[in-house]
């Protein structure tokens, strides 16, 4: 047999045998190897947290919390006592009570068709700054003076400011004629809660904060 026919021979087994062998490196090249999946918790510790504590029930090989002990000895879940509110229940806040309501009345007058007459005098060496809410805008009462604010309708708050800063007494005089009220404002030394603010409520009562 001529030798350059032997070497074709063994070329060919040469080059079959490579051909079987490089498709199958790539794949061992790039093979990822599995990795085990991790074990869930099957009893996470928000089931024993409030407010799940009392209100869902474990899942079964878990240790009971409040709600399962509650469902194994009375067959409900949810603990009665507990007061949940919807969300689509609005709930009110508790209202301090207004200052007319926490202290007695310094005087009453009647008002006439739902309108008093007010009498500011001013017996301060000051001058005073004074004001019916919504009614009439600031004004000013020299000391010694006086002025009469007419048909105010109630409810009304006047407040009245010494421009020194100083306190101010307010003091109530009975009038014969009326629906008339007569303030007497006067200097004070000792300090209270009273800031010069006047409240006359529409049955009459008449309040000073």
């Amino acid at each position: 047999m001529p030798k350059n026919k032997i070497n074709n021979k063994v070329l060919k087994r040469i080059l079959s045998s490579v051909a079987i062998v490089i498709p199958f490196l790539p794949l061992a090249a790039f093979a990822v190897p599995k990795r085990p999946n991790p074990k869930r918790n099957p009893c996470p510790q928000i089931y024993y947290e409030e407010p799940y504590n009392n209100k869902i029930l474990v899942p079964a090989g878990c240790t009971p919390n409040a709600a399962t002990e509650r469902w194994k000895k009375t067959g409900q879940a949810v603990d009665q006592s507990i007061n949940i509110i919807s969300p689509d229940t609005s709930v009110k806040p508790i209202q301090p009570p207004i200052p007319e309501n926490r202290a007695n009345a310094i005087a009453t007058i009647k008002p006439m068709m739902g309108k008093v007459s007010v009498v500011l005098k001013n017996d301060t060496n000051t001058r005073i700054s004074y004001q019916a809410i919504t009614h009439t805008q600031v004004r000013y009462l020299e000391g010694g003076e006086e002025v009469t604010l007419q048909d105010v309708p109630t409810p009304v708050t006047i407040t009245m400011i010494r421009e020194d800063k100083g306190l101010l007494r307010v003091m109530p005089m009975s009038s014969e004629e009326k629906g008339m009220l007569t303030i007497t404002l006067d200097e004070k030394t000792k300090f209270d809660n009273n800031q010069g603010v006047l409240r006359i409520q529409e049955d009459g009562q008449v309040f000073l904060n």
